[in-house]
């Protein structure tokens, strides 16, 4: 774009991320060194010869890192090229118009929409495994799995630009809720809890910690301050609370706020406003429908047993189900349905699918390496002499025993090595003749069992003449 200066950064990354950094492909580094601010880029109007304050910048510059981020800015595109293009429009506001059209036109090219390849699946797997790994070390522990049933807007105001914070994973760019926000709903909910006396000062204070501020005038716990010495009120929490991981895939989406009176509110006059015109206000925020994870542990501090734990949870269950999280929750954002029995018996399904599958493929395995054994030692085998399979199957042994042994050894082996013996004793030299002979003149009655096996054998196999 020829009216608008490069970012002021190094040249060389300048010409990597793109002239309005629409190169960048993680989304959490798009809007920390990113976002454009409506100064910058300077452009400078050939019609006044004055620098132009892109004052649509900024909303837009954050807005493309939304799933649908393209539909809101092709329409924003398709507005200025009608104000570009009007009849009764001044110079100065054309140009103007068409500026916006070339910083769209970049902003569109964005790339950090989605990850490349696997790597979301494969984040989404660590976040969950984490939480279930989480469960297995000893102590008290819990994760609460919550089902968002309306957008989340979190870090709402902790921004470059106002209406547009959002927390995002530093690597893979998803949305997370800090832990500070998963204990600050949980230490809200027990605080009502506390004044409706269903918990103690001592419950509290031992699960979510306190200091001198709290019982202070105006503080949270002010009410305590006779109840609890001044050497006793800074306390660390018993319990950690972890930030919120999504386990199934987070969209980013663009949302509206319209503030219809903005006179009223910046200056309170009651007047007639009927002519005001809605001024909407775009901010990214988590659609509905997405699972994530809350993980709270007992500390070190060794100040919550299990009962007081389980008041812990069942507050921080309470404020994700019934206060919600993040900021609008009176219009309906950022409250959670309880889905972690069904999650819980959802992960025993799957461990037992893969348990099963795990053996199934372990026997499969193993009959394939069976079968595999027993083909090499078939070839192995087929490519042997008469003597090394006499040796293979032991016959060599036999040698040594006379009578009885010589037949009880032969009768237990099969088909296959019982020819073999016989081809092999039948050899007019060799180990084999050896052993015949030795069959035949040493101590004939003892071996004449074996002798008659032998005959026996080979008529029946027709294997020829055994030697006389």
């Amino acid at each position: 774009m020829s009216c608008i200066a490069r970012p002021p950064i190094a040249p060389d990354v300048a010409e990597v991320i793109g002239e309005c950094a629409e190169n960048v492909e993680s989304r959490s580094l798009l809007l920390d060194k990113f976002v454009l601010h409506k100064s910058w880029p300077p452009v400078l109007l050939e019609t006044t010869r004055q620098t132009m304050k892109m004052d649509d910048a900024s909303r837009w510059s954050f807005i493309r890192i939304a799933q649908n981020g393209d539909d809101f800015l092709s329409r924003e595109l398709a507005n200025c090229e009608r104000s570009a293009a009007g009849r009764n429009v001044s110079e100065v506001n054309r140009e103007k118009s068409k500026n916006k059209v070339d910083m769209l036109r970049i902003l569109r090219k964005c790339s950090c929409r989605r990850l490349p390849g696997s790597l979301s699946a494969q984040k989404l797997r660590q976040n969950h495994q984490f939480a279930q790994e989480l469960t297995k070390r000893p102590g008290h522990v819990a994760v609460v799995y919550g089902e968002l049933q309306g957008r989340l807007i979190v870090n709402l105001s902790d921004s470059l630009v106002q209406n547009a914070g959002i927390c995002l994973d530093r690597n893979t760019g998803f949305p997370f809720i800090p832990a500070s926000a998963v204990k600050g709903v949980a230490r809200h909910a027990a605080l009502a809890h506390l004044r409706k006396g269903e918990w103690s000062i001592e419950e509290f204070m031992r699960v979510f910690g306190s200091s001198d501020a709290d019982f202070k005038d105006k503080g949270e716990l002010c009410r305590f301050s006779d109840v609890v010495s001044e050497d006793k009120r800074t306390l660390k929490g018993g319990v950690d609370f972890v930030a919120a991981q999504p386990i199934t895939e987070p969209t980013i989406v663009v949302d509206i706020s319209n503030v219809h009176y903005p006179d009223y509110y910046q200056t309170g006059e009651i007047r007639d406003l009927a002519n005001e015109r809605p001024m909407p206000n775009a901010f990214p925020a988590v659609e509905k429908g997405v699972k994530y994870a809350f993980c709270i542990s007992a500390n070190s501090m060794g100040t919550v047993d299990a009962d007081l734990f389980a008041k812990a949870r069942a507050v921080l269950v309470e404020a994700i189900t019934v206060s919600g999280i993040g900021a609008k929750t009176g219009a309906g954002y950022g409250w959670f349905k309880d889905v972690t029995e069904a999650m819980e018996a959802e992960s025993r399904r799957q461990a037992e699918a893969d348990a099963a599958k795990r053996s199934a493929a372990e026997a499969q395995a193993k009959e394939e390496a069976a079968r595999a054994k027993a083909q090499a030692n078939a070839e192995r085998r087929a490519a042997m002499s008469i003597a090394e399979k006499w040796q293979e199957v032991g016959a060599a042994a036999v040698c040594g025993k006379k009578g009885n042994a010589f037949f009880e050894a032969f009768a237990k082996a099969n088909e296959t090595i019982k020819d073999e013996i016989v081809q092999t004793l039948k050899a007019p030299d060799g180990i084999g003749a050896e052993v015949w002979k030795m069959l035949r003149t040493d101590n004939k009655r003892k071996n004449q069992a074996a002798v008659d096996a032998l005959f026996k054998w080979a008529k029946d196999r027709k294997l020829g003449k055994m030697p006389s």
